[in-house]
């Protein structure tokens, strides 16, 4: 966190929304020029996860993040990212009794701008998976909007689309169940997939979790075929920035 620290001491002017923070450019340099026929064992991808005082990008913060990097359909081990985070803004009692993070333990973590470099820099080149992402980039674009003057450029996967779409396709060639009664959670999706198990509501294990999932689904979905990314986002409606 030292060298980042002094990146963002560096370059702390006043940005105009053309002129974004060189660690934002660099994250969008990083991303650029990805062919979306690229097949999927040849990308890069970070599942991300966070934990948060509330829904609300205006007026939560994020207390904890993790990423997780997956390299030819795999899981690199060692290879991952994850740190508390320090917020601008109490902790509602009622989050702490869920990702049991309370204001205390959180004092001596690093602010959200130092957590937000780290993770730009970990990302790369890499497409972002994550269970219901959108929440989590939202709470990523507010911060790198307020910090970099601007939002990330990284596409997404959400692992919870591309169950429904994995589901739906089941369910048709198997009948007899109905998608909407069928659970969609992170822990219910492992469970009914028979993948590895994790405490909940901590962003290391629900990171860890969404790459599992992920790998599942794709291959799934992939039917044993080379599948190019352009494939996956027609499956699951991947979006882009």
């Amino acid at each position: 966190m030292t060298v980042l620290s002094g990146l963002l001491g560096r370059f702390s002017r006043r940005l105009s929304p053309a002129q974004p923070h060189a660690l934002l450019a660099a994250h969008r340099a990083a991303q650029a020029g990805r062919d979306p026929q690229a097949l999927l064992d040849d990308l890069q991808f970070v599942a991300v996860d966070t934990e948060l005082t509330g829904l609300d990008p205006r007026r939560d913060a994020v207390v904890s993040v993790a990423a997780v990097r997956l390299r030819g359909l795999s899981i690199v081990a060692g290879e991952t990212y994850a740190t508390l985070v320090r917020p601008d803004r109490d902790v509602p009692h009622n989050a702490s009794l869920i990702h049991r993070l309370t204001a205390a333990a959180l004092e001596s973590a690093p602010p959200m701008a130092e957590v937000l470099a780290g993770l730009l820099d970990f990302i790369g080149p890499a497409v972002i998976v994550g269970h219901h992402v959108d929440l989590d980039m939202a709470f990523f674009n507010a911060a790198s909007c307020r910090y970099f003057g601007g939002e990330l450029a990284s596409p997404c996967i959400d692992t919870l689309r591309l169950a429904m779409a994995y589901e739906e396709k089941r369910l048709t060639l198997e009948g007899g169940g109905d998608i909407e009664q069928a659970g969609y959670t992170l822990p219910a999706l492992c469970r009914r997939y028979h993948l590895p198990s994790f405490a909940a509501h901590d962003a290391r294990h629900d990171a860890l979790a969404a790459a599992y999932l992920f790998l599942y689904l794709a291959k799934k979905l992939s039917r044993g075929r080379p599948l190019p990314l352009a494939g996956l986002w027609r499956a699951g409606r991947l979006w882009w920035m």
